[in-house]
């Protein structure tokens, strides 16, 4: 009887069969390692002084590797890993580096690097097969780091190079959502938060001191922000009431601002912005409107408001202190606004279903204003030279109006009330 109790005994000890490995070098180091189920598997590498560790395993077949302070003092770790099949790798080379991982679930996956000084690394997840990559401080210090995922399948990466970044990415909610995030410098700030299924958000920034933040709702919407220079800042609003929105922001130079924000399904917004202190807007209310802003220059203006299905608004400028104002309310109306020159000025209004207007301006202080209210209404204004101003008015159904101004100096005025009219103006010098 004793020997078969004897062989139950060694039986349970044997399956359980966790695994820990502690080395410590140095003086004043402490770990503390707890691992409940079975076939869990531990490993704690720490070579300084005053390294803290704390290793906290629950349930079957999870690993955890941790490395701190081969060339540092200081450096604090904490893991929790609560369920099956959790992986963790966290590797922390310098001084007074912080870093936490909470796994709550199954077949997470969390991977930490980070060299330098005073940097710091939170990362939760809850739920399944989540995934959290982090590198920080390869040349700097003084970076944080925040992951926040909550359901199945989320992905997030996150690198910092230079000193004092801080990325913050929250993915709730939902299954399935991917948050990029890179940044290069100085003083960078991201923050993006994703609560839906499939969301996809991508952000570069290069340089000191810019901004991005990105939130987005619903399903399968993709935002892009790349910004390089310095002092730059995007904000992007998607799906708060829909779904499969897309939105890219481009930026490269100093002090450009972009905010977009899309409510419904299907909208696209592209913004490219090219020299310094440009200010673009862009609001899409409805289903598949899509927006198109490119500015080259500095001290551009765009804003554009899309309110309806399936409007469709393309601005580009270049050259310096250009304004443009496009508000699209309705169905189908197509606005096109082409400025280049210095300090040109154009204002369309569409209010209706498949109006369309044309505003090209080359050269500098011309300006132009359009209002289209009703439908199936047609403007066109072309304005080659200096100091030239055109307003077009059209209320009614099947009204046509042409302007064409070349040389210096010229006014024009149409106003066209009723449906079906026609209207020319060419004026020369």
């Amino acid at each position: 009887m004793l020997s078969a109790a004897a062989l139950m005994c060694s039986a349970a000890l044997f399956a359980q069969m966790n695994n820990s490995d502690v080395d410590q070098f140095g003086s004043g180091n402490n770990s503390a390692v707890n691992q409940t189920g079975m076939t869990n598997d531990s490993y704690v590498l720490q070579d300084g002084d005053t390294n803290t560790s704390t290793v906290d395993q629950n349930g079957d077949d999870n690993a955890s590797t941790l490395w701190q302070g081969t060339t540092g003092n200081d450096n604090v770790s904490d893991i929790d890993q609560d369920g099956n099949d959790n992986g963790n790798f966290s590797w922390q080379d310098g001084n007074s580096n912080a870093s936490v991982v909470d796994q709550d679930g199954n077949g997470n996956d969390a991977y930490l690097d980070q060299y330098g000084d005073s940097n710091t690394s939170d990362v939760a997840q809850t739920g399944n097969d989540n995934n959290s990559d982090t590198f920080q401080g390869y040349q700097g210090n003084n970076h944080t780091s925040l992951v926040d995922q909550d359901g199945n399948d989320h992905n997030s990466y996150v690198e910092q190079n230079g000193d004092s970044n801080y990325s913050d990415v929250d993915q709730d909610g939902g299954d399935g959502n991917d948050s990029n995030v890179f940044q290069n410098g100085n003083d960078n700030f991201n923050d993006v938060w994703q609560t839906g299924n499939t969301n996809v958000s991508d952000v570069d920034q290069n340089g000191d001191d810019n901004i991005s933040w990105t939130d987005q709702w619903g399903d399968n919407n993709d935002a892009s922000t790349n910004q390089d220079g310095n002092d730059n800042t995007s904000f992007t609003y998607q799906g708060w009431v829909g779904n499969g929105n897309i939105s890219t922001v481009d930026q490269i130079g100093d002090d450009n601002y972009s905010i977009v924000e899309q409510y419904g399904n299907t909208n696209i917004s592209n913004v490219d912005q090219t020299g310094n202190n440009n200010d673009s807007g862009v609001l899409q209310s409805g289903d598949s409107n899509n927006s198109n802003v490119i500015q080259t220059g500095d001290d551009n203006m765009s804003m554009v408001d899309q309110i309806g299905t399936l409007n469709g608004s393309s601005v580009a400028q270049i050259g310096n202190n250009n304004d443009s104002d496009v508000d699209q309310i309705g169905t189908n109306n197509t606005s096109v606004v082409q400025q280049q020159g210095n300090d040109n000025v154009s204002t369309v209004l569409q209010d209706g279903a498949n109006n369309g207007s044309l505003v090209l301006q080359l050269g500098n202080t011309n300006t132009s204003d359009v209002e289209q209210d009703g439908d199936g209404n047609i403007s066109g204004v072309s304005q080659v030279g200096f100091d030239h101003v055109s307003s077009v008015y059209q209320l009614g159904n099947g009204n046509g109006s042409g302007v064409s101004q070349n040389g210096n100096g010229h006014i024009s005025d149409v106003d066209q009330i009723g449906n079906g009219n026609i209207s020319s103006v060419i004026q020369n010098n």
